[in-house]
């Protein structure tokens, strides 16, 4: 649905319409809207007083009713209304995977309503005319499949440097559970363990020690259970590999970071187009 030229109807047109109950007329006609653009859209129409605009009007409306009555109307899943996304891009804002996701699908569905009207232009001439005017943002649309999964996750060759340290992260963390492994099935270690079991305390590994082992077992205490019967202990054999973990995610988190600014960024450039 396109947008209206408003004529500023006086007090007695409103009076009228409201006689006619033309804003619940709207309040339904919003309830078959696919999402909130079209439902502001419909909520905004007034009559014209030009009758050529009237007749292009009406032949809108016959034309969406045929598209509906011979081809099932128009494939519009996967839209969303991302002109708040877009405001936000242009506030600076960096805008999260799943806000990419939504603006994707958008350009998608746009470029299919585009395509299919394109090829019925002799059915619907006048809807071919507003679809052609939409804004795919091919570059952009291509760029947010490039660099977002379906999941709503940043891939690894978003960037080479992504690449390398996702590379590396993987390596550490094996290198990381593989000592720990080593050190649970240690008999010097395993006598003075709770459980034999890893687990994890505030982002760090850790083994679970009795309370009377805990100076069997040098390390770092991160925690300690309720009753005091269990230590929390990150052994020293493995702490430069947790340090060296623990950097190579803050680095993925910077790197992830950059990337979704400027893929933002790319959103604020277009911000416009997607909210026409």
């Amino acid at each position: 649905m396109r947008g209206v030229v408003r004529f500023g109807l006086n007090e007695m047109d409103k009076k009228h319409l409201d006689t006619l109950e033309f804003p619940q007329i709207l309040a339904r006609l919003a309830q078959h809207t696919t999402f909130s653009a079209g439902r502001d859209l419909a909520l905004k129409l007034e009559p014209t007083h030009f009758p050529v605009e009237v007749r292009e009007r009406l032949q809108e409306t016959a034309e969406a009713r045929h598209l509906l009555d011979a081809h099932g109307g128009l494939p519009l899943g996967g839209i969303h209304d991302v002109r708040s996304l877009a405001q936000n891009a242009t506030r600076g804002a960096v805008l999260q995977p799943t806000d990419l996701l939504d603006i994707q699908g958008t350009l998608r569905a746009g470029g299919r309503v585009r395509r299919l009207l394109a090829r019925l232009q002799r059915e619907a001439p006048l809807l071919a005319d507003i679809a052609a005017r939409i804004e795919t943002c091919v570059p952009l649309m291509n760029e947010l499949g490039r660099c977002i999964s379906e999941q709503g996750e940043v891939v690894d060759h978003a960037s080479p440097k992504l690449s390398r340290i996702r590379r590396a992260l993987r390596t550490a963390h094996e290198r990381l559970q593989e000592k720990l492994n080593r050190i649970i099935a240690s008999p010097k270690y395993a006598p003075h363990l709770q459980e034999v079991l890893v687990t994890q305390r505030s982002g760090r590994y850790v083994v679970p020690v009795k309370a009377d082992s805990r100076g069997r077992v040098p390390g770092i205490v991160h925690d300690t259970s309720a009753s005091g019967a269990t230590f929390f202990i990150e052994p020293l054999p493995i702490v430069d590999l947790g340090n060296r973990w623990r950097e190579l995610q803050l680095e993925e988190e910077k790197e992830v970071e950059r990337i979704l600014a400027e893929l933002s960024a790319h959103v604020a450039d277009l911000a416009d187009e997607l909210a026409w």
